[in-house]
C-alpha cells in the first residue's frame, strides 16, 4: 500500500495545519509517512501552495511522485485547476467548481464550515471528507484537533469536530469510499528535518544556540526557543547573523557546546567569524540550510548550491568539516558527530541541509541512544601552571590542550591575529618560522579528522549497471527510486570534507556507470570529487529551479538516458 495525498489552497486557508493533521493521523496508525510542502515567500495569498503527504506500509524515504497523486484536496478553484488532471480522486468545494465526473467529489466545504461556526474551517470539512473516503474513523481526529487548536479553547475544538463530521457524512452518503485498507501498528514518531537537527543537538549536550531568523533555518530557532530552555539551553534571537555566530563562538570559548543556524545569505555574513573560530581554535557548529541563490534568490524553495562555499568560507586556509545528513533520521546522529568532531579537533563544523530536508516530515524508528556519547577532546578542567601552559602548543595531531575561563593557570590570549604557542601576537614582528609551524599545526588536524570521516554508503544491490552518486537530502528520493527500479544503486556521500580519500576512491572505482544527481546548476559534488580525488563523473543530472527530485521524474530522466545510449 502506497498512497499520496496533496492538499492545496491559498496561504492562509489552513493547508499546512491540515497537512500536519493528516500526516499525524497515519503516523498514529503506525504507518510510514513522508511529507513535503511548497509555499511562497508571502505570508498570505499564494493560491496554489500545497502540502503533500505520502503514506505506506513499508519504509519510504521521500514525498513520492510529483506529477501524479492518489487524492487531491483542492480548497479553492485555482488549486483545483492546477492539479485536478494529475489526481485519481479530487475533493473540492462544490460552490467553487461546477464539475462532475469520475473521481470528482464535490463537497460544500464553505457551506458546511459556516454551518459549523466559521468559514475558515472548510479545511477541516475537507479532512472529514478524506477520512470517509479512506475509511478512517473520525475518533482519531479529535485528539489531533485538540493538540492543534486546544490552546484556543474547547469551543474551537468542538466546532472543528462538527465541521469534520459534516464532511465525513457527505462523502459517506453520496460517494462511498476508496478500496484501500490500512494495516495497523504501534504509533511511529513523526518529526521534521529541522526538529531532527534540534533534537540531535539537545541529545548531544548543546547548551547555547543563537540565530537570526532566515528560511529554511528558522524552524530550528522556533523549536529550540520553545523546548531548549526546558533542557537547560540558552536560546538567543540575535540582531543579525554576525552577532549570532560570534555569540556562539563566545559561548563555546566559555566552555559549553554551542551552535548557530542560518541560510546562504546569512552564512555569507558569518564568514569572517568562521575564520575567527578557526584561528583561535574554538569549536562551533553551524547549521546551514540551503535555498536557491544567489542573493535573496528563492527564499522558500530548495537547492544544494552552498557545498563549495561551506568548504571554503572566510579567507585563508584552515581546517573545517562539512557533514550533510542524508535522511531526516540520520540528522539526529549527524549532529551528534558534528559536536564531537568540533570539540575533539577544535574546529568549525558545518551541518549542511536544505529546505527540502528541514521542512519535510517523516516517521522514524527508535532512537539509538548509544550514538549520543559526548566526546569533548583535550579539554583541561584541572588547574595548570600558567608559566608552562601553552594554549596553542605544537602537537602531533595539531590539537592543543584547551582551557575555559576559570581554570586556574589557564589564562591565555585568544586573538584573530596569528600567534605563537602561548597566544602572543606575531603580526607586529617578522616571524615567518612561527607562522609556518602554527599554520602546519592547524592543518595537521585534517589528516586526523579524515580518519574519522565515514565513506560513502552504497544503497541497493552491489554490481548494478548504473550508480547514482548523490549527497545530502537528494539521497531520499534517489533511495526510493532505487527501491522501485532495476539496474540501479546509489553511492551516498554524507561526510563531504575532508573526504576519506582511499575509501571514497574505492567505492567510486567499483561503479560501472556513474551518474551524479544534484540539486544545483554546476554539479558541486562533481567538482569536489574532481578536486579532491581526481575523479571526473562525466554524466550529471541536475535540477536548479527550487524543487527536489521526485521518483517519477528520476524514472523519466533515467529512461531517456538509457534510450540515448542505445541510439548512440
Amino acid at each position: 500500500m502506497d498512497l499520496t495525498i496533496r492538499l492545496s489552497g491559498a496561504q492562509g486557508e489552513g493547508v499546512e495545519s491540515t497537512g500536519r493533521t493528516v500526516a499525524s493521523t497515519f503516523s498514529r496508525m503506525g504507518l510510514h509517512v513522508f511529507t513535503f510542502r511548497m509555499y511562497g515567500s508571502i505570508i498570505k495569498g499564494n493560491p496554489t501552495m500545497f502540502y503533500q503527504v505520502r503514506v505506506s506500509d513499508r519504509k519510504i524515504h521521500s514525498h513520492g511522485p510529483w506529477n501524479s497523486v492518489d487524492v487531491l484536496i483542492a480548497l479553492n478553484k485555482n488549486a483545483f485547476a492546477a492539479y485536478v488532471d494529475m489526481a485519481r480522486v479530487t475533493i473540492f468545494d462544490s460552490a467553487d467548481v461546477k464539475r462532475e465526473g469520475r473521481g470528482l467529489i464535490g463537497v460544500p466545504l464553505t457551506e458546511y464550515a459556516l454551518k459549523a461556526g466559521n468559514r475558515i474551517m472548510k479545511n477541516t470539512v475537507a479532512v472529514g471528507a478524506l477520512y470517509a473516503l479512506l475509511g478512517i474513523d473520525l475518533s482519531v481526529l479529535e485528539g489531533l484537533l485538540r493538540r492543534e487548536f486546544g490552546d484556543k479553547g474547547e469551543k474551537i475544538v468542538e466546532q472543528n469536530m462538527a465541521a469534520a463530521e459534516l464532511g465525513y457524512k457527505h462523502v459517506e452518503e453520496h460517494y462511498g469510499g476508496l478500496n484501500v485498507s490500512f494495516p495497523r501498528d504501534s504509533p511511529k514518531p513523526l518529526i521534521s528535518g529541522a526538529e531532527a537537527l534540534a533534537l540531535g543537538a539537545l541529545f548531544s549536550g548543546m547548551k547555547f544556540y543563537a540565530a537570526y531568523p532566515m528560511t529554511p533555518a528558522s524552524p530550528l530557532l522556533h523549536f529550540l526557543a520553545e523546548w531548549g530552555p526546558r533542557y537547560g539551553v540558552s536560546v538567543v534571537q540575535a540582531e543579525d547573523e554576525i552577532a549570532a555566530i560570534n555569540m556562539a563562538i563566545g559561548a563555546s570559548y566559555a566552555g559549553v557546546r554551542a551552535a548557530t543556524g542560518t541560510s546562504g545569505g546569512g552564512f555569507s555574513l558569518m564568514h569572517e567569524a568562521v575564520g575567527l573560530a578557526a584561528m583561535i581554535e574554538v569549536p562551533v557548529v553551524v547549521f546551514l540550510g540551503q535555498r536557491g541563490g544567489p542573493s535573496t534568490g528563492l527564499p522558500t524553495e530548495t537547492e544544494q548550491a552552498d557545498l563549495l562555499m561551506s568548504i571554503n568560507p572566510s579567507q585563508g586556509d584552515f581546517p573545517i568539516v562539512v557533514l550533510a545528513p542524508t535522511t531526516i533520521e540520520d540528522g539526529l546522529y549527524t549532529v551528534a558527530r558534528a559536536f564531537n568532531i568540533a570539540e575533539k579537533y577544535q574546529v568549525p563544523v558545518m551541518v549542511l541541509t536544505d529546505l527540502y530536508f528541514n521542512e519535510s516530515m517523516t516517521t522514524i524508528g527508535e532512537v539509538d541512544w548509544s550514538r549520543f556519547k559526548v566526546e569533548r577532546g583535550d579539554l583541561v578542567t584541572s588547574p595548570v601552571v600558567w608559566e608552562e601552559y601553552k594554549r596553542y602548543r605544537l602537537t602531533e595531531t595539531g590539537v592543543s590542550p584547551r582551557t575555559v575561563p576559570g581554570v586556574p593557570g589557564g589564562m591565555h590570549i585568544a586573538t584573530s591575529d596569528e600567534h605563537d604557542e602561548k597566544g602572543d601576537v606575531i603580526t607586529d614582528r617578522h616571524e615567518p618560522k612561527v607562522r609556518r609551524v602554527m599554520m602546519e599545526k592547524r592543518m595537521r588536524k585534517l589528516d586526523y579528522i579524515r580518519r574519522e570521516m565515514e565513506p560513502p554508503s552504497l544503497y541497493g544491490s552491489p554490481g548494478a549497471r548504473t550508480t547514482l552518486v548523490v549527497w545530502g537530502s537528494t539521497a531520499m528520493p534517489v533511495m526510493d527510486f532505487v527501491d522501485t527500479s532495476q539496474g540501479y544503486n546509489a553511492l551516498i556521500f554524507r561526510d563531504l570534507y575532508p573526504l576519506p580519500r582511499d575509501q571514497a576512491l574505492k567505492a567510486l572505482s567499483e561503479a560501472a556507470r556513474k551518474i551524479a544527481v544534484e540539486v544545483n546548476y554546476t554539479g558541486q559534488l562533481v567538482a569536489l570529487l574532481r578536486r579532491e580525488l581526481g575523479v571526473d563523473i562525466g554524466e550529471r543530472v541536475v535540477k536548479y529551479w527550487g524543487e527536489p527530485f521526485s521518483v517519477d521524474e528520476l524514472g523519466e530522466l533515467m529512461r531517456k538516458r538509457v534510450e540515448a545510449v542505445v541510439v548512440t
